[in-house]
């Protein structure tokens, strides 16, 4: 992230990470400027000098510039053209990193990851879980996938080290021997008392410098004792008080230094007649050394920083760098820039409307429960006022369902349900958006004639809908009443659900049609909108990206996940169709128009992961180490850069090929499908569709935040004859930049070749039987020195 746009309290974090800044510059790039996917540099984020140069033209997104190979970007697949956007400007310089883009994005909620960071309170637990869920999912190596694997960092972490053990030198160990064998070299010597004792020469010198130590500390505390007395004559530290301190402090020092100085000289200097503290240090340090240890420490640092869930789950906790970065999530529209278009609400109008009959007519179905006979005559009034209200609406309707046929029932249900708002009557754009996809079978059928119909119906019929709506709500509260009184347990357990799902329906009916009205007076002649983000917020970088429609539908050569396909109507659909054959077909009818483009602006955010329990350091040395199992850490290859030949070797069943290391977040998406000609109302109404089925476009979840009221949508949708406009308001991952492990050098157990067996590395059997004949000597030696 920028860290001049962060506040003061989060800029020390964000040095301290190894995560790239970006900047807050606009970037954007038409079809015929972002650079081609390098198969050789795929993470150092670096651009050419003709996108330099072009970074800010906005030609036309048909035109067809070479780039410095010669090849045409216009072709070039779409997924290739925003992953190397991307990179160009928030990548890093690692040559070992990758991005790997998500399909679909995953959908943030603030709350779940905020606690009080500013006056360094603990996460709590819920916190600690989201975090280490996030953080700590692995990625198969590709560029593009559907989803993480199932595998998580800590267990693979472990796996990786149970795998591994330390290769033994030989060498080594005789040479640590032989210095222990110095140091427990006999070494009379007399410390004062008259009497010479045998000691080993560490005895002694420990003995002498724990004197010499300890002789240093009587004289600091001597020191520390002066000065609290001659503070306590002294209390105020006025500056004539403090000469009279310092003065009577420096009398004292000259009077008593010198005896302790030379009694420490003396003392140092028995110790250097026997050996030198730094010499021994040397000697520690030898004795210390040697790789291997690093594993059991790793083992254990995971072993001890796990912290158990109720649920029975098991969190290792993270930090994401900046710290803050959960305050970044909002959005940055306003509520003018999400008002969707009458059309786009009316669509969602469809289900609503139709489930809201459906409901009302099972609830004089329900009152069927009791007899005739039992019902009390307000029951029975109630039953056939709704009754009447019902045959009066169907009355209205069945001349036109005979006509076209059962499917136009929604499309009559959700005109009666948005009448009301309309003094001047339903907009014929609204009708024939709802009546898309109706097959007509006769010649005098057509969308045209159809609206003529429906807008006659509701200029004589307006109030039906609402009127057998009201009657069934009032029957829903006397039967309820009457279940109670009679004690119908059956009715009471039927009744309440449909009820309050009836509300929550009704609620949010109103809401949409609130909005319609807005939506209706607004967006009155509205010109195409721009995908340019309102604002870059602090901590964000904007990328826009104009493409040719037909590049969607490209399929890349760059490594992929086989559970995906990074291109066609799942890559536009974001891996979920809906109704297949609808979707494809509207697929093939945005691809194939040769005057369609479609264009993509949105924020987004690198934010880097630290985990303090991890070090991947340790698997550099594997060269050094045996491997118990027959799977590898990670490819025996050494590389020099992430390559298409990196990614496939590093898929091949390895236990840790790669790590992420920093997640991209994306927030203030808006995409959107512009054509010379006109969009089709079937195109226009399958893309609402599947926006109120909670499906997501390209990259890109559609999902609402969970943090969201009822009835409100993450994603929102409005449209002109030449234009097809989505903006998400949901911040999302929608990718994480992985790390390569470094290459596992290690070999199968007590497998030694003859470079290593000069050097001293031996079997562990052999170093365990030559460490036994060596324990062995050095016990002989010891009985015949004390005999």
């Amino acid at each position: 992230m920028n860290e001049q746009n962060l506040p003061e309290n989060t800029k020390k974090e964000v040095k301290e990470t190894a995560v790239p800044v970006v900047s807050n510059d606009s970037q954007e790039v038409n079809n015929d400027s972002p650079p081609k996917l390098k198969e050789n540099t795929s993470s150092k984020g670096k651009t050419n000098s003709n996108e330099a140069s072009k970074s800010d033209s906005k030609g036309d997104s048909q035109s067809s510039i070479q780039d410095n190979g010669g090849a045409s970007l216009a072709s070039e697949p779409f997924i290739d053209l925003l992953y190397n956007q991307i990179e160009s400007v928030i990548g890093g310089e690692n040559p070992n990193q990758f991005l790997c883009l998500t399909l679909p994005g995953q959908a943030l909620t603030a709350k779940d990851f905020a606690y009080d960071y500013k006056n360094n309170a603990e996460k709590g637990p819920m916190v600690e879980a989201n975090e280490s869920r996030l953080a700590n999912k692995l990625f198969d190596p590709c560029r593009v996938t559907g989803g993480d694997n199932g595998m998580t960092l800590p267990y693979q972490y472990r796996s990786a080290l149970d795998t591994l053990t330390p290769k033994l030198n030989e060498k080594i160990a005789k040479a640590k021997n032989q210095l222990r064998e110095l140091l427990l070299t006999p070494y009379p010597y007399d410390f004062g008392d008259e009497n010479t004792k045998s000691y080993t020469l560490q005895e002694v010198f420990y003995r002498l410098y724990d004197d010499y130590v300890a002789a240093e500390r009587a004289w600091s505390e001597k020191q520390n004792k002066k000065k609290e007395a001659l503070r306590k004559i002294y209390p105020d530290t006025s500056e004539e008080n403090n000469i009279h301190y310092n003065n009577e402090y420096l009398q004292w020092y000259e009077a008593v230094a010198r005896g302790e100085s030379l009694e420490l000289n003396e003392k140092r200097a028995k110790v250097l007649s026997v050996f030198s503290p730094n010499d021994m240090d040397i000697l520690n340090g030898v004795l210390d050394s040697g790789s291997g240890a690093e594993l059991e420490q790793a083992r254990e640092i995971l072993e001890n920083i796990q912290r158990l869930t109720p649920d029975g789950g098991i969190v290792y906790p993270v930090k994401f760098n900046p710290t803050n970065w959960f305050e970044l999530l909002n959005t940055s529209f306003i509520p003018s820039d999400l008002l969707d278009s009458p059309e786009s609400l009316a669509m969602r109008l469809r289900n609503l409307s139709s489930r809201r009959i459906t409901l009302s007519s099972q609830i004089s179905n329900l009152t069927n429960l009791i007899d005739e006979e039992d019902r009390s005559k307000e029951l029975e009034k109630n039953k056939n006022d709704a009754q009447d209200a019902r045959d009066a609406l169907n009355k209205a309707q069945n001349e036109l369902i005979s006509s076209y046929g059962e499917g136009v029932k929604t499309v009559i249900d959700t005109a009666f349900t948005i009448a009301p708002i309309f003094s001047g009557g339903v907009p014929n754009s609204i009708i024939s958006r709802l009546a898309s996809g109706l097959k007509f079978d006769k010649n005098d059928q057509s969308v045209d004639s159809l609206i003529d119909k429906i807008t006659a119906i509701l200029s004589k019929n307006q109030k039906l809908q609402n009127d057998y709506i009201t009657k069934s709500q009032q029957l829903s509260n006397v039967l309820l009443e009457e279940a109670i009184n009679k004690n119908l347990l059956q009715l009471k357990q039927l009744l309440p659900p449909i009820q309050e799902q009836l509300e929550r329906i009704n609620t949010e009916i109103q809401e949409i049609l609130e909005k319609m009205k807005v939506a209706q007076t607004v967006n009155s002649g509205k010109e195409t909108e721009s995908v340019q983000t309102p604002i870059v917020p602090e901590g964000f970088t904007q990328v826009l990206i104009d493409v040719a429609a037909s590049q969607i539908d490209k399929e890349s050569n760059s490594h992929s996940s086989a559970s995906n396909s990074p291109y066609g109507a799942s890559l536009w659909f974001a891996g979920y169709s809906g109704k297949k054959e609808t979707a494809s077909s509207t697929f093939a009818e945005l691809c194939h128009s040769q005057n369609t483009s479609v264009r993509v602006g949105m924020n987004v955010a690198k934010v880097g992961i630290e985990r303090e329990w991890f070090n991947p350091g340790i698997f550099v040395l594997t060269k050094d180490m045996f491997n118990v199992s027959t799977s590898r850490v990670s490819p025996i290859k050494d590389y020099s850069e992430i390559t298409e030949e990196r990614l496939s070797d590093m898929s091949r069943s390895h236990i840790l090929p790669c790590y992420p290391v920093a997640m991209l977040v994306a927030k203030d998406i808006s995409i959107q499908v512009v054509t010379s000609d006109q969009l089709s109302n079937t195109f226009s109404a399958t893309m609402e569709e599947h926006v109120s089925h909670g499906g997501g476009f390209l990259l890109f979840s559609g999902a609402k935040s969970s943090s969201s009221s009822f009835g409100s949508s993450g994603i929102h949708t409005s449209s002109t004859d030449k234009s097809f406009n989505i903006k998400i308001t949901t911040p999302q991952i929608i990718g994480y930049y992985l790390q390569a492990t470094p290459a596992d050098k290690s070999t199968i157990m007590d497998e030694i070749s003859d470079d290593e067996m000069a050097a001293g590395f031996v079997t562990i059997s052999k170093f365990v039987e030559d460490y036994k004949k060596l324990l062995q000597a050095m016990n002989k030696n010891n009985t015949e020195q004390q005999n």
